[in-house]
């Protein structure tokens, strides 16, 4: 439990606060940037996004960890971008809420662990 709670209080808390940050992406400026290079930084804001999120991952217990992804596979930014979009639409989220949260969402779901 206390490992949701690491994960969803943050999030929260970012959803909470009027202001977005200059810094973080929002799923329709992912889905419809205002000029095409921006797309080009939003892609890479995801590959750092998906990095951080599988790093975080790794370092944690086996116990502990809210997806697996199988040890000898490579995920792309546009394997990343699918499985965030796919889950953006399942679960029809709202288009101010940061990448970073449906990418979570659709990673612990397309690769559970499954010791639990």
């Amino acid at each position: 439990m206390q490992r949701y709670l690491v994960v969803i209080i943050p999030v929260f808390l970012t959803l909470a606060s009027n202001t977005a940050s200059a810094q973080t992406v929002r799923l329709d400026q992912y889905q419809h940037p205002s000029e095409p290079k921006f797309k080009d930084f939003y892609k890479l804001y995801l590959a750092g996004v998906r990095d951080g999120l599988i790093a975080y991952s790794v370092r944690q217990d086996a116990k502990d960890r809210l997806f697996c992804i199988p040890p000898k596979m490579v995920l792309t930014t546009e394997q990343a971008e699918d499985i965030m979009l796919r889950f953006a639409e399942k679960k029809q989220l709202l288009g101010n809420i940061p990448i970073g949260v449906p990418l979570l969402g659709g990673l612990a779901e397309t690769f559970p662990c499954d010791e639990r």
